[in-house]
C-alpha cells in the first residue's frame, strides 16, 4: 500500500463486498432462464421436448361443436275407435184367402175373398272396433352443442342432439292433427265396417222371418174370408 494513500485499502474492500451480491444476481438470473425454458415445452434432459407424447408437448381436452338442423317430419299418431251401427228393415207378407158358407135358406152357398198382409220391421246391431293411423307434415327446427375428443365426433353428437330436437318439436306442432286425422280416418272405417255387417244381419233375419210372416198372412186371410162368408150368408 502506498505511504500517500489516504484511505489505504478502500477499493480492496468495495470490490471484496460486491463479490457475493453479483453472485447471487448471476444466480437468479439462470434459475429465471430455466425457469422460462421449462415453461416453454422445453421438459426435462432427454425427453426430446416431449410432456406426455402429444405433438404439442400437453395434454388436450375434448373440443366442443354446436350443429342446427331444420327439416321437415312425418309425424304418425295411431287411433282406436269404437263404433255402433243399427240397420233397419221393414218386410210385409200379403196372402190372400177364401171360404164358403151355406145360404141361411138353403138355397146355395156363397163364397168370399179375402186379402190379409202381415209387416215387421227387423233391427240388427254391429259393433266394430278400428284402428288407423293418421299423418302430418311439418317443420322442425333444433340446436345442440357436445364434447367430444375430436371436432368430428362431437359435430356428429350435436349433429344428433340437434336432429333429435327439431323431430320432438315437429311432434309438438303436428301431432294433434296427426291424431286428429288417425280418429277421423278410425272412424269413418268403422262406421263403414259397422254399417255393411249390421245390413248383413238384417238380411238374414228377414230371410229366416219371411216364411213365418207369410204363414200369418195366409191364416189372417182365410179367417177374414170364412168370417165374412159365414155373416153374408145369415144376412136375411
Amino acid at each position: 500500500m502506498a505511504p500517500d494513500d489516504p484511505k489505504p485499502g478502500l477499493g480492496r474492500r468495495l470490490r471484496a463486498a460486491g463479490r457475493p451480491s453479483i453472485g447471487l444476481a448471476l444466480t437468479a438470473i439462470g434459475a429465471l432462464i430455466a425457469l422460462l425454458a421449462v415453461a416453454a415445452g422445453g421438459g426435462a434432459p432427454g425427453s426430446g421436448g416431449q410432456g406426455d407424447g402429444s405433438p404439442s408437448g400437453r395434454s388436450e381436452g375434448p373440443v366442443e361443436e354446436c350443429r342446427t338442423v331444420d327439416r321437415r317430419f312425418t309425424v304418425r299418431r295411431r287411433a282406436q275407435v269404437t263404433v255402433d251401427f243399427t240397420a233397419r228393415r221393414p218386410i210385409s207378407a200379403t196372402a190372400q184367402g177364401m171360404a164358403t158358407a151355406q145360404l141361411a135358406d138353403g138355397s146355395g152357398e156363397i163364397t168370399v175373398t179375402a186379402t190379409a198382409s202381415r209387416g215387421a220391421t227387423l233391427s240388427a246391431q254391429a259393433k266394430v272396433p278400428k284402428t288407423a293411423t293418421g299423418t302430418a307434415v311439418a317443420r322442425g327446427r333444433g340446436r345442440a352443442c357436445a364434447f367430444a375428443e375430436t371436432p368430428a365426433a362431437a359435430a356428429s353428437k350435436a349433429r344428433a342432439g340437434a336432429l333429435e330436437r327439431a323431430r320432438r318439436a315437429t311432434e309438438r306442432r303436428a301431432g294433434p292433427r296427426a291424431a286428429v286425422r288417425a280418429k277421423e280416418l278410425a272412424t269413418r272405417q268403422a262406421r263403414e265396417d259397422a254399417r255393411s255387417r249390421a245390413r248383413e244381419r238384417v238380411e238374414r233375419a228377414a230371410e229366416e222371418r219371411m216364411p213365418q210372416l207369410q204363414t200369418e198372412a195366409e191364416r189372417a186371410a182365410s179367417s177374414r174370408a170364412r168370417k165374412e162368408a159365414d155373416r153374408r150368408a145369415a144376412a136375411p
